[in-house]
This record gives structure tokens, C-alpha cells and sequence, in this order.
């Protein structure tokens, strides 16, 4: 019995798209300027030289000097605020965040006044993961102090961390063209675009980029990905490779040029660019599947699978890697690899519709028609629309020889897209299996007439004007099937017993052998493939 195949159904702030060292860079650059501390009108002017030599001292990097002096600053009472925000900069230098927030918040509460601390605060809020909080500090320091950038940018930065891109526009607005002057700015602005989909705005950010004298890799590689996501691939592999080639090998810049050319449609230099990536970080399983994806889409399912294999042992309860692996394994007929990985991965995910149908379909490969319908069946009551879905459980519920049902499945598949080849090949078996010969003979010369290359339409053709002993069309069908696909075991069969009625051994016997040897090659391929599979 023939079983036809089934084809298979951000956050972009500073504080999220650099490394965590990064960040506290970030957080630093603004605390090095504490004299914002003391600048507002009202504040207060130190009383001694202790606060100043402390900012000087920490700008030099000395921790110990600034932290002694600062100490010293407090026991002035109208220095004590500024010193204690001092002393929580230091903190923030050293990563004792929790402590660097006790020392931020006692400068606060002596003197609300204190903008720089307070967006000091923000940023280690940030760093902490207290959005929230961070928020809030940002916002209350606009309100003491409306033109201040770093709030400003904080601020909008966590707006469009949070997908509030308009919000995020609106705070940044006032220093917009400051933005446009930093890699930093044009991220923000770029992330707000991108989330409203707005693709002309976007693409005025890209002289700015290229007027920029220098960028962090990941910044680059953050906003060309964000060009090539909205459909502005060759703008944002041209940034790639012009940053590539002006700095040295960047992990975050190859693994975006992967991204790059494959929204091109250039799969080889796609695949050359995830597994250059690969070499700069030999863990990296998006770049382990997706140049298994590609290899696949090339049908090369032996490299996919490879690399798929050294994925799943990285993350072995991965889903989305199970899920890939169990596909590949099903393409390459290792079913019950595929089965195992596809039972797993649906079992974390229930509610995903591709892997319920994907497994479905190895349920099919093992002869497991009950499951496999079981499981059509929930898809369809989910989607009875779905023309896949009724051309599945039909040629399930023909496997079962239910075909009745079947054909009203398969009949309803075709009523929703009348532009398919295997509904119609089915329908030709059921006519057959119903005793309709002429019915059967009808259905199939139309699928031969409609789609001239689809050679499981002749190896059934022939096989039903075989049993109807039509021997001479038979025949002709049989060695259409075989030039079309000169690997089919069922056409070689059965031509083989056609010549055998009609007295032509020698031809019989010759068109059985393939048979017998195409068959066993078949065996000893998937015992081959099985033994790829084995751990090392």
C-alpha cells in the first residue's frame, strides 16, 4: 500500500541589547558626571573640598581615594547628600548593586533634589531587572529636571523595552537629533520604528548610521537586524560587511550577516555566515539550527541533521530543537527517532498546532493510524476550514479503509483548494478500493492529465489498468512511473507482474529483482542512517 508523503504544515534598549559589562559602562558614563548632582538651582555647594576631590579621584579610577574622601564629605551636613550618592557610584563601580541602592536611596532621602543620583538609581534598577522602579526614578528626575538626556534616554529606552513605541517616541522626541548623532540613539530610534512598522521611517536613520565614525559591533549588528526584519535586507548586510571588514571578527556581526542574506534568499552565503559564527562560539545553537534549516530547505536533510544532532545535545528538552530533529528524522525515514523527538516536543508544547500535525504524520510512518487520526481530528474541530487538515484524515481514514469517511474528507480538501495533486491521488485509490474501476481510471488520468509529471498518479494508473487487465496501457503507465521515478519499488513490482501475465519472464523477473534490490537498499540506507544518530 503506497502512503504518500506529507509536506509539513526585544527588547533593543542599551540596558538589552549590550553585554551585561556593557551596561554598567553605560551606567557609569552618566555617573562620572555626578557634578549633575550639584548642579541644579538651590542645591547646595559643597562646604569643603572633600566632595570634589572624591569626583575627581573617581574619574581617575581611585575607588579607595574617592570612597575616603566622600567618608570624609559627610561630616558636613549640607555635603552629606552628595557624598552618599558618591559613595553608591562607587558601589555601582564595584557591582555591589544592593548596596549601591541603600547608598543612592539615603542621598535621595536627605535631598530629593539630587537628579544625578537619582538617575544613578534608575540605572542600577535597570541592572537589577526592577523596571518598575527604574521607571519611576526616570520619570520623577524629567519632572525635577525636563531637558535631562540621560533620563530622557533611560526613560524611552525602557518604554520601547516594553513595546510602548509610541510612548517611547514621544520622551525622546525633545532630543531626538542628539539621537541621531550616537549608534546608542539611532538603536532607540530604530527599535520604535520597527515596532510600528514604520519602514520609510526607519530607512531615514541610515545616513546618520553611515555618518557614524564608529559603533560597537553589537549595535551595528542590533540595528541592521532591525533593517533586515522590516524588509531592508541589503541595506543592513551592506552595514554588516562594512563593519566586518573595518574591525575584527565579531560574533555578533557574522550571526547577523546569517540573518542578512537569508532574508535576500542567498542560502549559500547565509549558511557560510551562521557557521563562521559558529566557529567564533562553538555552543551556539541558533547557529547549529539555523544551518540546519537552510541545509534542509537545499535538501540536504544528512548535513541538517548533523548539525540538528549537535544542537539536541547542547539542549536536549529543547522543543523547538526536538521538533527540528524529529522533522529531519521523518524526511529521512528514521521514524522512530522521529517519533521519540516529536512525542517530546509536543508533549511541552500541546497547543502547537504544526508539531500535533508533524507528529500526526509520524504516527502515519509507523502504521499508527488511530493516533494519527486522533490527533487529525482535534486539529480539524480546531480548524474546519483547513484544507490540509481534511486531506490528512482522509488519507488516514483510507490507510484504515474507513472510505466513506475518507472520501468526504479527501472531496472537502479539494472543494477549499481544488489546486492539489494528493487528494485527487487518493480519490483514485478509493474509487479502486470501492470495486469502481472506471471511476478510479477516470480520477487518476485526470490527475495525470493535470499534473504530467506526478509519477505516483501513472504507478497507480497503471496498478488499477493492471488489475482491470488493460495490459498494454497498464505497461505504458508503469514505465511512465519509472521514467519519472526510476527508484519507485511499486512501479517496478508491479510492471514486473504485468510482463510475467503476459508471458515476458526474462523482462518479469529483471523488473522484480529492482524491486527486491531497490527495497533492500532502502533497508540498508536507513540502518546506515540510524547508526548516524548514535552518540560518540
Amino acid at each position: 500500500m503506497n502512503v504518500a508523503r506529507w509536506n509539513d504544515l526585544k527588547c533593543t534598549s542599551r540596558w538589552a541589547v549590550t553585554r551585561p559589562d556593557h551596561r554598567l559602562e553605560c551606567v557609569l558614563r552618566a555617573l562620572a558626571l555626578l557634578c549633575a548632582v550639584l548642579a541644579l538651582p538651590g542645591v547646595v555647594r559643597p562646604s569643603t573640598n572633600h566632595l570634589q576631590t572624591a569626583l575627581e579621584l573617581f574619574n581617575q579610577g581611585d575607588l579607595e581615594g574617592a570612597e575616603k574622601e566622600a567618608r570624609f564629605a559627610l561630616n558636613a551636613p549640607q555635603d552629606r547628600a552628595p557624598a552618599w550618592g558618591i559613595l553608591g557610584t562607587i558601589r555601582v563601580q564595584q557591582k555591589k548593586y544592593d548596596e549601591a541602592v541603600g547608598f543612592l536611596r539615603k542621598a535621595l532621602s536627605l535631598n530629593p533634589r539630587l537628579v544625578g543620583a537619582r538617575v544613578t538609581l534608575g540605572g542600577v534598577y535597570v541592572l537589577l531587572g526592577k523596571k518598575a522602579l527604574a521607571t519611576q526614578m526616570f520619570t520623577e528626575a524629567l519632572r525635577l529636571d525636563p531637558p535631562n538626556f540621560n533620563a530622557r534616554l533611560d526613560l524611552a529606552q525602557l518604554e520601547s523595552e516594553a513595546g510602548d513605541y509610541r510612548a517611547s517616541l514621544e520622551t525622546a522626541n525633545p532630543i531626538a537629533s542628539e539621537l541621531r548623532h550616537s549608534p546608542e540613539g539611532l538603536v532607540l530610534l530604530a527599535s520604535d520604528y520597527s515596532g510600528l512598522q514604520q519602514k520609510g521611517s526607519l530607512a531615514t536613520l541610515l545616513p546618520d548610521w553611515n555618518a557614524l565614525p564608529d559603533s560597537p559591533p553589537e549595535l551595528t549588528a542590533t540595528f541592521a537586524t532591525m533593517l533586515i526584519k522590516r524588509g531592508l535586507g541589503r541595506e543592513g548586510v551592506e552595514i554588516l560587511e562594512k563593519a566586518k571588514s573595518t574591525s575584527s571578527a565579531s560574533f555578533d556581526l557574522t550571526f547577523a550577516l546569517g540573518r542578512g542574506y537569508a532574508s535576500m534568499g542567498d542560502l549559500n552565503q547565509a549558511s557560510e555566515s551562521y557557521e563562521a559564527a559558529l566557529s567564533l562560539s562553538e555552543s551556539c545553537v541558533p547557529c547549529l539550527t539555523e544551518i540546519a534549516t537552510i541545509a534542509d530547505r537545499q535538501g540536504n536533510t544528512e548535513k541538517a541533521l548533523a548539525y540538528l544532532i549537535r544542537a539536541k545535545r547542547i539542549e536536549p528538552e529543547n522543543p523547538e530543537i526536538l521538533f527540528a530533529f524529529g522533522k529531519v528524522c521523518l524526511e529521512r525515514d528514521l521514524n522512530d527517532d522521529a517519533f521519540a523527538a516529536l512525542s517530546k516536543a509536543t508533549a511541552q508544547r500541546p497547543d502547537n498546532d504544526s508539531y500535533s500535525y508533524v507528529l500526526a504524520s509520524a504516527h502515519v510512518a509507523r502504521k499508527e493510524y488511530e493516533d494519527a487520526r486522533i490527533l487529525l481530528e482535534g486539529l480539524l474541530k480546531k480548524h474546519p476550514s483547513d484544507a490540509v487538515l481534511h486531506y490528512a484524515l482522509g488519507s488516514v481514514l483510507y490507510l484504515e479503509q474507513n472510505l466513506d469517511p475518507a472520501e468526504q474528507h479527501l472531496t472537502k480538501s479539494i472543494e477549499i483548494q481544488p489546486n492539489q495533486r494528493a487528494a485527487y491521488y487518493y480519490l483514485g485509490l478509493i474509487a479502486e478500493g470501492k470495486g469502481d474501476r472506471q471511476q478510479a481510471i477516470e480520477v487518476l488520468e485526470g490527475l495525470a492529465k493535470r499534473w504530467p509529471d506526478y509519477g505516483l498518479a501513472y504507478e497507480a494508473l497503471g496498478t488499477v489498468l493492471l488489475h482491470d487487465r488493460n495490459y498494454p496501457q497498464a505497461q505504458q503507465m508503469l514505465e511512465k512511473a519509472i521514467q519519472l521515478n526510476p527508484n519507485s519499488v511499486k512501479g517496478h513490482y508491479q510492471l514486473g507482474m504485468l510482463l510475467g501475465r503476459i508471458g515476458r519472464e526474462d523482462e518479469s523477473n529483471k523488473q522484480l529483482e529492482i524491486a527486491r534490490k531497490l527495497e533492500s537498499e532502502e533497508r540498508a540506507k536507513s540502518e546506515l542512517q540510524l547508526h548516524l544518530l548514535m552518540p560518540e
